[in-house]
């Protein structure tokens, strides 16, 4: 089965597409676009219960930011669409409560989020933010499973900017064209 998020970028993604994020290569994302690669490494139990873990977390993520931070949370679970452009989504875990903000809660290992937000997740949040019109994103981490951590990533135009024509030329120079890096 091919992976219904083919044909869209969402926030996770741009750091694979900038380089920052080896987590897979940027060719490989290109090749899941196009169809020519599919999600089939997983089962569909391994599938839910990463799914299971995932949302649960995001739950208590967003339950210890809601009590060390003061500001109330919302679901959204939802995707959300660019206005200018339909092939840019954002999934949204929660919406902050009387704030133009979104909080996106992860998980990390080691020292790389220690004192600072590292680079792909700086580029998701600045993603998220151009697709859901939001002011700032929050970001509640929880580090080697025994050190929390919440920031406020303030929006960045000129980021935004630059990940907009990144996104665009990834997308029309390759997902459209079905052209392979």
């Amino acid at each position: 089965m091919v992976n219904g998020n083919n044909k869209f970028i969402y926030g996770y993604e741009i750091g694979i597409i900038l380089g920052v994020n080896k987590s897979k290569s940027l060719n490989e994302l290109c090749l899941e676009k196009v169809n020519k690669l599919s999600d089939n490494r997983k089962t569909i139990v391994e599938k839910e219960e990463e799914l299971y873990w995932s949302n649960n977390l995001k739950d208590l993520l967003s339950k210890e930011f809601t009590i060390r931070s003061g500001k109330k949370v919302r679901k959204e679970f939802k995707t959300i669409i660019d206005e200018e452009y339909d092939f840019m989504h954002s999934k949204v875990d929660k919406r902050i409560v009387g704030e133009n903000s979104i909080l996106l809660c992860i998980t990390s290992s080691g020292e790389s989020m220690q004192d600072e937000i590292d680079e792909n997740t700086f580029l998701e949040c600045q993603h998220n933010m151009r697709v859901t019109k939001a002011d700032a994103c929050y970001v509640a981490c929880l580090i080697d499973d025994r050190r929390f951590y919440f920031k406020e990533i303030a929006r960045d135009e000129a980021v935004i900017d630059k990940i907009v024509e990144v996104e665009k030329a990834f997308f029309y120079n390759h997902v459209l064209k079905e052209i392979l890096i």
